[in-house]
Order: C-alpha cells, then structure tokens, then sequence
C-alpha cells in the first residue's frame, strides 16, 4: 500500500465569492420590419474558406458603417473553452490544451467589434503567491474533462501525433472565479462544465449561463476546403449591402519581422521553469468581403484587411504590410487560396438572395439556382438511429448509425459528433465539445473528402483524441442546407487503459505531501508503476481502488503539516529504488 499512497492522480478544490456580469451599452443598427411569416424575409449565406492547422477562427457580419450585426461562427476553444478569460497570466508559456494563461490576442478584432464583456476570471487559490504559477494549485482545482498540465516542450513534441494527453483522472485545474477589482474581459468563461465540487468557487456554476456563444461554436476545421452556412432574415439585418468579416490566429507563428523569445517575451514560472512552450508569434488576420444579400452570387477576396494587435490592447486593424507572411501556411496565409464558383481567392461568401435557397431543405450547392423554389423552412428533423459506439483504441471510438428517412426536398449537408463526461442521462449540447475532422455528406457524386450516404443508409465516424480509461457520452447530430438542426442521438462508450503513458498527472496523496504534483519523486513512481506494475492483474485492481479513495486520503493530509512530513518521510526511499529503475524527466526546481 505504500507504494499505492505514492502512485495516484491529481486533487482537490476550495470557495469563493461572484462578481455580477457586465454588458456593454453599444448596440446593432436598427432593423428593418421582419414579417416572421413570410420565407421571403430569409437569405441562406455561404461563408467559404480553406484554413491550414491548428486555427482559432471568428466569422462576423457588420453593415457597411461598421457596426455589428451578429456572431457567424467562433471555434470552441475561445468560443466554449474560454481559451480567453481563464486565470493565470496573459503571457503565461503554452503546451498542448495548456489550462491557465488567458489569451486577450487570440482573436482581438471580433472581441472589440463585438463590443460586449464579460466578468475577469483569476485563480480561485486562496494563496495569491501562486496566481503567477502554473502549478501548485491543489487545493483549489477539481476534475478536469479536458484540459491537461502543463507540458515541457519535449513532452509537447511527443503528442504530435497522437494529440491527446492524459487522463481526467490524472490532472486537475483551477477553474477559477470572478475579480472584484480587475476590468471586465471581452471574451466568455467557458461553458462546458456540467459538474462541480466543493472545491469550485460558486462563479464557476453561471460561466454557462454569461457565455451566448453556443450557437455558433463549432469544432476547429482541419485543413482543407470549410464552408460554414447561416440563414439570415430580412428584419434581423440592416438594409443594403454586409460586410463578413474573418479573422483567423495560429499560435507560434513567428517568421523574422515578428520573432518572441521564450524566457524574455514570456512568463516562465521561476518555480517551475522547465514547463510550457513560447506561443506568441505574428498577430490575428483579418479578411473583409462586402456584398448585397439581395445579390445571388459568390464574392471573394484575396488580400488580407489588415492585422490585429499582437497584445489584444484594442480592436484596430492595422493595415497590410512587409511584416506578415504571405506564403507556406504562415501569417496572410493561414487562409490558402482556393477556386470556388470559377473565383480565385481566400475568404468569399455566397449569397442565394432573399428566398432564393433552394426547396423545403434547399439545395445548398452555391449554384443559385434555388432548385425548387420556396425559401427555407424552419423544420426539427429527427435524430439519427440505432447508435453504436465502440471503443477502437484508448483515444479514439468508431460511432455507427443511420440515418432517418425524411421527404424527398431536404438534402442533408453537415454531420457533427461530439462528447461530454462523464455519463449522463441528458446530453448537453451547450456543453459538449466538438469533435473536429467529421466529414460531411456529399450533395453530389463528383464531390470528394465526403461521406456518400443518404437518409436510410448506415454511417461510421471516427471520435479522436479522448483520453484513455475513461468513460464519454457521445452525441451525433446533423444539419440540413439550410441549416436546420437534428435531434440528439447518444450513447456511452468507456476507452481502454492507455498502454503506456510517458505525460502523466499529479498524485493525489504524494502531490499533497510535497505541495506539487511534478517533482522527480512522483515521476519516478508514477513511471515505475506504468513500466513494472499495470501489467499485474492485482496491482491494476489496488491502483484503481486508489484512483477511487485517494482524493479523500490527500484532503486529510493536505492541511496537516506533520502528516505531510510523514507520508514524504515514508514515500521518498521507494521514490529512490523507482528512479533507478524508470528513467524520468529532469528535475522541475
């Protein structure tokens, strides 16, 4: 059992007080009369684009005096994971899902042209002397569903490919609270959290409810050709011609002009100085394409508008200069060129006109020809069916389903799968987190990259990047061309025990009894057990009644001085042997 008290994950949390949202006075422009009644008051737009990896993304619209209309789309790491307003420091170093630091430069020019705030989210640790820290944080973190700790660089290189890190089990975040004396922030707390501990403080129970983004947060794209669609009406939109706005960040994107270093331009925290990577690079681009929505047809641009500020201070747009790279992936790039509609260029938009989207469904396929005539129709399609969902590796599942039968004018476009933990027996949308890479449904047979299937016929889709030994609930959903969303479908499926997990997590009691859950004395036993004692059928059995018990073992202690002495005491000589034997990272000072 000594060795057990030594081997877990990571712990625990405490309360706190919260401070009311603020909103902004600045409001959109007069619309128009809606008729609600009538489909002519509706435009189904297209919004195309081929981004490159690893993207955060904001599309917008604007009149043509610059005052916001609406939120088109927003990937879900700023949108829902709150990637922006999260503690820690702004120049905090980055690892994969890195959880602390937030980014007021992610996407600066939306969050400005948004012109709506939200309350400053700090550290809830009570100790304000590790709020410039990465770690140290137990006693006021709780589970954490997808966040992982902070990595070292090497480590960070390691997920490459695999791209997934460990366990829930093994890490715990902070999930912070409100600052009573810090100025708003422009972006929302993050609203996946179903769950909470008496550790949370209690502002962590409304993020969900100040975040109004879940209707346009969507998973990032992969590479490749994206196109995201949104109808509009007539009444909710100012007369004459949009401006669509995109702007598009990439984390260490430097090239000469904008090069950052990581121990100067960077917090490293001097306690732990081996941990996160350098994330700065060139600022946020912007593309801005004015059209008509009463003029069918594709309108495109290639050059860029402008650059954000690199800090995030304000919403200028910067315009065009020698300092941002226009090739290999890189700054103006982010966005490649494309051909779409017979038009070379990087961000376009299509417009089918006012009732001209195609049939009860619409067609969708950027002809403007409106096959069928009519508009689109608000309808409530059914979920999909017979879902299965199977466990193929540690960090992936395969989801089988077909799809329902429905009337002969609606063409299915968008699948989306997604997942939530743990289990539940309500699947929330609002707080699921997207899978990327799901293809969609071809409309037709020269289209590639897509899945061909029609209503009726059976699917598969594979879920990535989840972590292992853990149990998801998985939801599947799809859309039509005009954007009409399905019912949930949902099941659970549980992961097997990752093989061999090198990126580990704190210990529940030895991170209690050294404060730290990244000492070389837990990464040798943590690597001794994964080298020499998973493999034993009864040793697997003690770890996992451990993972169970520990955290109520590390609360009694972790307030206990002289218990905490003493489980070091004991734990430090078997710390020792294990290091002889399991190679580990350097020392963390």
């Amino acid at each position: 059992m000594i060795w057990l008290l030594a081997l877990g994950l990571a712990s625990s949390v405490a309360p706190a007080s919260a401070a009311p949202p603020t909103t902004s006075d600045k409001s959109p422009p007069e619309p128009t009369e809606p008729d609600p009644d009538d489909p002519d008051d509706q435009a189904l737009l297209e919004f195309h684009f081929k981004p490159v990896d690893d993207l955060q993304i904001a599309i917008w619209l604007e009149d043509s005096a610059g005052n916001f209309v609406q939120d088109v789309f927003v990937t879900q790491a700023t949108g829902k994971l709150g990637i922006g307003n999260r503690p820690g420091l702004p120049l905090f170093v980055s690892s994969w899902r890195a959880p602390y630091g937030p980014r007021d430069m992610v996407l600066p020019v939306w969050a400005h042209h948004r012109g709506k705030t939200y309350p400053k989210i700090i550290f809830h640790d009570p100790n304000i002397n590790n709020h410039t820290s990465l770690g140290f944080h137990e006693i006021s973190s709780s589970a954490e569903s997808y966040f992982c700790r902070p990595l070292t660089p090497d480590e960070d290189d390691a997920i490459v490919d695999t791209m997934t890190c460990p366990s829930p089990a093994t890490f715990r975040s902070d999930k912070g609270r409100f600052s009573e004396h810090a100025g708003p922030s422009l972006y929302p707390p993050r609203n996946d959290l179903t769950s909470f501990q008496a550790n949370d403080s209690e502002a962590t129970k409304t993020y969900s409810e100040l975040n109004d983004l879940d209707a346009v947060t969507r998973a990032t794209p992969k590479p490749g050709p994206y196109m995201i669609a949104q109808r509009i009406r007539r009444g909710d939109v100012p007369k004459g011609p949009l401006v669509a706005w995109i702007e598009v960040s990439q984390e260490r994107d430097e090239n000469p002009d904008w090069q950052f270093d990581r121990e100067d331009d960077h917090w490293v925290d001097p306690k732990l100085p081996a941990y996160g990577r350098e994330f700065l690079g060139q600022p946020a681009i912007v593309y801005r394409v004015e059209f008509d929505p009463s003029d069918k047809g594709y309108l495109s641009i290639s050059e860029y508008a402008g650059y954000a500020d690199w800090t995030g201070a304000t919403g200028t747009v910067h315009p065009p200069d020698s300092t941002i790279s226009v090739s290999g992936g890189s700054g103006a790039d982010r966005l490649q060129i494309q051909s779409k509609f017979g038009v070379t260029g990087r961000f376009g938009v299509y417009s089918h006109g006012w009732n001209s989207s195609g049939g009860g469904g619409g067609d969708g396929d950027g002809d403007g020809d409106g096959d069928g005539g009519g508009g689109c129709r608000n309808l409530q399609l059914p979920p999909v069916e017979d879902l299965r969902i199977e466990p193929i590796a540690f960090d992936r599942a395969r989801a089988t389903f077909r799809l329902p039968e429905l009337p002969p004018n609606i063409t299915l476009d968008n699948l989306y799968a997604a997942w939530v933990t743990p289990e539940t027996t309500d699947f929330l949308l609002s707080a699921a987190k997207g899978v990327s890479g799901i293809p969609r449904l071809c409309r037709d047979a020269n289209e590639f990259d897509c899945i061909s299937a029609g209503p009726g016929d059976e699917v598969s889709v594979i879920v990535d990047q989840l972590f292992g030994n853990y149990t998801y609930t998985i939801g599947i959903t799809y859309d039509d061309t005009c954007t009409n969303p399905s019912g949930v479908a949902f099941a659970d499926v549980t992961t097997p025990v990752q093989p061999f997990q090198t990126i580990d997590g704190a210990c529940f009691i030895a991170t209690a009894a050294w404060g730290a859950g990244w000492t070389r004395e837990l990464r040798a036993l943590r690597s001794f057990r994964d080298r020499f004692m998973l493999g034993q059928p009864v040793v697997r059995d003690l770890v996992t009644y451990y993972y169970a018990y520990g955290p109520v073992l590390a609360n009694i202690i972790r307030d206990v001085p002289p218990a905490r002495a003493a489980v070091r005491l004991i734990v430090r000589p078997f710390a020792s042997f294990a290091g002889g034997l399991s190679p580990v990272w350097p020392t963390v000072e």
